[in-house]
C-alpha cells in the first residue's frame, strides 16, 4: 500500500494534508525518513511512525461526513446525488454503508464505515444510542403537546416511541435526542402533535459530535478510537 494512503486511511488528514506532512520528514518506516508520498509499505508488517508516534493500521475505516441536503445515504448506481459520490475514489475500494440513514432534505452527522459489527452495534435498538437533533418546525412550539415526548409518542403506523428528550431553543426551533432511528421518526414525532418539520439537523450520535469545522458534503477519517466515541468510550 502507498504510504499516503495508509495514513490517509488512518486518520491522518486527506490525501493532500498527509503528502504534506510526509514531505516535511516527520514519517518514519521502520526508523527510516521517508519522504516519497509512494513509497510502498506493508500495513501488517512495517512500523510507520508520524513525528515519533507509532501508527497502527486498522483493517476497518470510518469515516464523519456533514452530510448536506439532497444526497441520498445509497450507495446504488441509480441513486442520484448519493452520499457516496462525494466520496474520493481512494477510498472507494472499501465495501462502505452508511450507519443508519439520514433523509434526502436532512443534513449533519453521517457515519460511514466498512466495519458491519461496529453499525450494527450503533443501529441496535438495544443499546439505545442517543442521538440529538436540531429541528426547526413550521409553527411554533406547543410545549404542552411537546411534552407528550417524554412517555413516547404514538406514531401513524401505531407505534410507540421510547421517550425522547428535547430542548427549546427558540419559537420555533427544539433539539430532540432520540434512542431509535424509525422510518422519518422525528418528523412523524412532531407530525403527530400537529406540527411539521421544516430543517433537520443531526447534530451527534452517542458521544460523537459532528465536527462543526467540516462544511456541508465535507467528511474526514477518524481514528477508530473517535469513531468509538459513540459507545462513550
Amino acid at each position: 500500500m502507498r504510504l499516503d494512503k495508509f495514513l490517509t486511511h488512518c486518520g491522518f488528514g486527506s490525501r493532500s494534508q498527509v503528502k504534506k506532512l510526509i514531505r516535511e520528514g516527520i514519517v518514519t518506516v521502520n526508523g527510516k525518513q521517508i519522504v516519497e508520498v509512494d513509497f510502498k509499505i506493508n500495513p501488517e508488517e512495517d512500523i510507520v511512525e508520524v513525528d515519533g508516534r507509532v501508527v497502527k493500521f486498522s483493517k476497518q475505516i470510518y469515516i464523519m461526513m456533514n452530510k448536506p441536503k439532497g444526497y441520498v445515504c445509497s450507495n446504488e448506481e441509480l441513486a442520484s446525488l448519493t452520499v457516496f459520490s462525494l466520496i474520493s475514489d481512494d477510498l472507494k475500494y472499501r465495501d462502505l454503508h452508511t450507519v443508519g440513514r439520514l433523509d434526502k432534505d436532512a443534513e449533519g452527522l453521517l457515519i460511514i464505515t466498512d466495519d458491519g459489527e461496529y453499525t450494527h452495534r450503533v443501529i441496535s435498538p438495544k443499546k439505545r444510542i442517543e442521538k440529538e437533533y436540531l429541528v426547526r418546525l413550521e409553527k411554533e412550539v406547543d410545549e404542552e403537546k411537546l411534552k407528550e415526548f417524554e412517555n413516547g409518542i404514538i406514531l401513524d403506523d401505531g407505534y410507540k416511541t421510547l421517550p425522547a428528550k428535547y430542548t427549546i431553543i427558540d419559537s420555533t426551533t427544539v433539539k430532540l435526542c432520540i434512542y431509535e432511528g424509525k422510518y422519518h421518526q422525528v418528523k412523524r414525532m412532531f407530525e403527530a402533535i400537529g406540527n411539521k418539520v421544516v430543517d433537520l439537523k443531526r447534530l451527534r450520535i452517542g458521544g460523537l459530535n459532528l465536527d462543526q469545522s467540516l462544511k456541508p458534503g465535507e467528511y474526514r477519517v477518524m481514528k477508530e478510537e473517535e469513531a468509538y466515541l459513540v459507545f462513550g468510550k
